[in-house]
């Protein structure tokens, strides 16, 4: 759907976090210049402007900047704002994102760091130098400079969290480095390959020159447990017949991996909220799984506020952690989705890409075409044909290609058909895909992601700065 409905169903979503009730019940709040039923910056901002000639105050907003109540708007009403602004508790806008980084682009100190620790505001890049330094290589450090500038410090405020995910929680095998440097990466089941006619040799030392201590002959089978690589002139440490040396990598094939694994997802911090109250700021996040693709264990969680609105000296943290190792909740479909399948085939299996290519295509619906479907009677392989089609389409056709896509990724998904309130009053049809995703539920709506420009993808219900989403239909 498409309709102006953003500001009003994103303020409905702070109203659930905090408790503030809406401005249409308590449109004469003092302070409240904006109408937006909670005392923030912008009512300073709007104020500010007013008392410097930039604007002038409306009727409705001169009644509620008189603070102080001495018939008159001026500097001391300014200041009685600000007293305001410090004992209000209230839900702050913000946007976040995740820088992840290997193993070998973290100091000793992130892979020992609690998830107590390492929570950071930052205002320049001198602070965001001095907060990550101690955690990350400079080549991760320089990343961030691009995006955290000069400019961006001018306006915004920045909330880091440092965050180490223990391989061992997530069912990660470490890896095992010998003195001579071969690992257990390539350990496996092996047999000569086709190169290997009559025998190959087993050596006493890693080396073409070191003397033979043994021979494997063709369609042998045998086990390397550590190599220093895969290709001719690396070696692998065998065990057969009693004789233990060193065979030829480049003249070997593996039949099945004894290999240290990693999952095939990575742990995430989403935050779902920023909240102000006497004079702190707390940032309530969770660990989630969100995504099929290689385990990376460490992660800076960065969070950005508008400086206007930064009235604390800290940032506290609180992430709810997933208490034991799980895998990513996957079920099988009958359906081909032969149109979706060729997608995927394009963008990549990958359950991301998939979401940003639904939530990507042209807007189309009622708007350019009045008699263009907008409910639960048409089918959901309608909507995702039309969609792949046409790469365009409303926020049916947007759901019903991202759940076709899921669906065939082996993910619990369901497009649902309900509706949304609407900046004007009432509510319009709208439609979202459910995924559950180890026991847990998330909303991923593309097409909120298409209108706004916010993050749509794993999302939850009633989560702040969302839609107030109202169920009816499961359309899959």
């Amino acid at each position: 759907m498409k309709h102006p409905k953003v500001l009003s169903v994103i303020l409905a979503g702070m109203i659930a976090a905090t408790g503030v009730m809406p401005a249409a019940v308590n449109a004469a709040a003092t302070g409240d210049l904006n109408g937006d039923g909670v005392i923030s910056a912008d009512d300073l901002t709007i104020l500010q402007d007013h008392i410097l000639g930039k604007k002038i105050l409306t009727e409705d907003q001169a009644k509620v900047a008189d603070i102080n109540g001495d018939k008159s708007v001026d500097v001391y009403d300014m200041a009685e704002l600000r007293k305001l602004l410090l004992a209000t508790e209230r839900a702050l806008k913000f946007k976040q994102t995740n820088t992840k980084s290997a193993d070998s682009a973290v100091t000793d100190a992130m892979k020992k760091l609690p998830l107590s620790e390492g929570e950071a505001v930052v205002t320049s890049q001198t602070e965001l130098k001095n907060a990550l330094s101690k955690y990350f290589s400079a080549d991760t450090i320089n990343s961030l400079f691009s995006k955290y500038n000069d400019e961006f410090f001018a306006d915004s405020v920045l909330l880091l969290k440092p965050v180490r995910f223990d391989p061992s929680r997530f069912g990660v095998k470490s890896v095992e480095k010998l003195s001579c440097g071969c690992t257990n990466t390539y350990a496996g089941i092996y047999t000569p390959s086709a190169a290997v006619t009559e025998y190959m040799n087993i050596r006493k030392e890693h080396d073409y020159n070191s003397a033979s201590i043994g021979k494997i002959y063709p369609g042998t089978k045998f086990t390397i447990t550590h190599a220093n690589g895969t290709a001719d002139g690396n070696f692998g440490h065998v065990t057969i017949n009693g004789v233990s040396g060193y065979v030829n990598m480049g003249f070997v094939t593996k039949v099945s991996s004894l290999a240290p694994t990693t999952p095939d997802y990575t742990p995430d911090i989403v935050v779902e909220s920023v909240q102000y109250k006497d004079g702190e700021i707390s940032v309530t996040a969770k660990e989630v799984i969100v995504e099929k693709t290689t385990f990376t264990p460490n992660e800076i969680a960065q969070v950005v506020l508008p400086k206007k609105d930064y009235y604390a000296t800290g940032a506290k943290w609180n992430v709810t952690t997933i208490t034991t190792p799980t895998s990513t909740t996957t079920t099988t479909t009958t359906a081909s989705y032969p149109l979706a399948q060729a997608r995927l085939n394009v963008i990549g299996k990958d359950l991301k890409k998939a979401f940003n290519d639904a939530a990507g295509i042209t807007y189309y619906g009622r708007k350019q075409d009045p008699n263009f479907p907008q409910d639960a009677k048409t089918t959901m392989e309608w909507y995702a044909d039309y969609g792949f089609k046409n790469r365009k389409g409303n926020c049916y056709v947007m759901a019903a290609m991202f759940c076709e896509m899921a669906k065939l990724l082996g993910y619990d998904a369901h497009m649902i058909s309900g509706q949304v309130p609407l900046a004007k009053g009432g509510y319009g049809p709208h439609s979202w895909v459910e995924v559950t995703i180890n026991g847990t539920l998330y909303v991923c709506d593309p097409d909120f992601q298409n209108e706004t420009g916010k993050n749509g993808y794993m999302i939850q219900y009633k989560q702040t700065g969302t839609w107030m989403y109202q169920k009816q239909t499961v359309m899959s």
